[in-house]
């Protein structure tokens, strides 16, 4: 509505208007006519109808005969996605939208839980949330938004609830009993000297006392933690979170959670996910592999990740596996620590039916012992004293290799890396731009709400489905989508 106003003798249109408060209307707008028809909690809505919310696991699947009725968990479920897709991850926070946000109203039918009823939700359900995003994986699969031809793994640090002054390891504790054991004696030397000089008496000896004995129950504690620590086998471990460890970050130390992504190359949507307590990724290569290949169902399946995920243990699993790896073998060079260089091992020849080496001097090394499957050869020292090479080779008196267990697997790993050095430029497209969305666009600070490993792998779940949902209407748009979905 226009408002035409008179300045004078000129006509001037003033603001546009709005209708009045107190207007009535013989046909009240409607919900429905409120939401477009490709909006984002239609396609929410047509998602979870589509669920078998009883089978995923849900509590309350199926209402009860007697007692108070439940909410609907399909409700509930579809308040959540909104949520996380909006970045509302607070209950409190979803129970105010509940009762402010017509796109909410709509998608839940204007119920209003309050905020400890969607907190239960969430920590009641927490193998359902994990079994409804693989859920949304293998229906983004069916409808060919995961190809499966290229997988890039990768690994994040997510800050924990717990804060790092509750984080305790036996190094610091020890530094802690050593200051506690020079304070005591500190005090004590006073009270000592007290005793010496009684006359002229200055100390507070009630004071001292006091003290002495409060310093005395805290280092008892710290003796107390480092002994259970031991016998739990534990290096670390926080009061408020057992679960949470330190880690390094970009930021410097933090306690976290190592979280892994395992993405297709085709629309980067993520096959699978993982919440680890491991502070790298040596470990993860495989059974994240193994996880994506029995997501996409498939015999074969070529993986790439980064230098961080080098083990040569791990590259025979994934091979064994039928998993193609493309990973940059990080090895050590053979070096004295100074500027100066040496022969590096490549250049010593291999001879795998006498299992022994040949340097360029065309010297043998043999076997000398094996430690952790690792097999270490060593030169005569005759040989190499009269050496012409020495100078460039080694300034020990012998020349040492080592062969790796699984030395094989890392040589191959090295040939498929030169057939293919595009591989890391299609491992940093396609892996990177998902955790990229999920610091910033979900989790804002990077930092979990829920606390231990079953709380954590929650919401990543949720985080991770409400990303899968985003990236698979902006490629198919929201009314392809939905109609894929009925």
């Amino acid at each position: 509505m226009l408002r035409i106003e008179r300045y004078g003798a000129f006509f001037v249109m003033a603001y546009i208007q709005g209708q009045s408060r107190s207007q009535t209307s013989l046909f009240p707008v409607s919900l429905e006519e409120l939401i477009p028809e490709d909006h984002l909690v239609r396609v929410i809505d047509t998602y979870v109808a589509k669920l078998d919310l009883a089978r995923l696991g849900f509590d309350k699947a199926i209402p009860k005969g007697t007692g108070r009725p439940s909410y609907d968990p399909a409700d509930q479920l579809k308040l959540f996605l909104y949520g996380y897709f909006q970045r509302i991850r607070s209950s409190r926070r979803l129970e105010a939208e509940c009762q402010r946000n017509i796109e909410v109203m709509w998608l839940i039918n204007r119920l209003n839980p309050d905020f400890k009823t969607i907190a239960d939700f969430r920590r009641d359900n927490k193998a359902a949330f994990i079994a409804t995003c693989r859920a949304f994986v293998q229906f983004c699969r069916t409808v060919g938004l995961i190809a499966g031809e290229l997988v890039a793994i990768d690994g994040s640090k997510f800050q924990a609830v717990a804060s790092s002054r509750r984080h305790m390891n036996l190094k610091r504790l020890k530094h802690q009993e050593q200051k506690l054991y020079k304070r005591i004696a500190q005090y004590l030397a006073e009270l000592d000297e007290a005793d010496k000089n009684e006359a002229n008496e200055v100390v507070d000896r009630g004071a001292v006392k006091t003290a002495l004995a409060q310093l005395e129950v805290r280092r008892s504690n710290n003796l107390t933690c480092q002994a259970l620590m031991k016998s739990m086998e534990l290096e670390q471990f926080n009061t408020h979170e057992s679960d949470a460890r330190m880690m390094r970050t970009h930021k410097g130390p933090r306690v976290a959670y190592n979280v892994q992504t395992a993405v297709d190359a085709e629309h980067c949507l993520i096959l699978h996910h993982e919440v680890t307590q491991d502070s790298d990724d040596r470990k993860q290569l495989e059974p994240m592999a193994k996880a994506a290949k029995e997501q996409l169902q498939q015999d074969e399946l070529t993986v790439t990740a980064d230098a961080g995920y080098s083990n040569g243990k791990q590259f025979q699993s994934c091979e064994d596996e039928n998993i193609t790896v493309y990973v940059p073998p990080n090895r050590s060079g053979n070096s004295s620590g100074k500027e100066k260089e040496f022969f590096d091992r490549t250049v010593l020849t291999y001879d795998a039916p006498q299992n022994r080496y040949q340097c360029p001097a065309g010297k043998w090394l043999t076997l000398k012992q094996t430690s952790k499957g690792d097999r270490i050869y060593q030169a005569a020292v005759s040989d190499c004293a009269d050496c012409p090479l020495k100078a460039q080779c080694t300034e020990a008196q012998r020349r040492y290799v080592s062969r790796h267990a699984h030395e094989e697997a890392f040589e191959r790993m090295e040939q498929r890396m030169q057939a293919h050095p595009e591989m890391m430029v299609s491992r940093r497209s396609i892996v990177e731009h998902p955790f990229g969305n999920l610091k910033q666009w979900l989790f804002g600070n990077a930092r979990f709400l829920l606390r231990q490993l079953e709380g954590t792998r929650t919401e990543m779940a949720l985080a991770v489905n409400a990303y899968n949902l985003k990236r698979a209407i902006n490629v198919l748009g929201a009314r392809q989508l939905m109609a894929l979905m009925g």
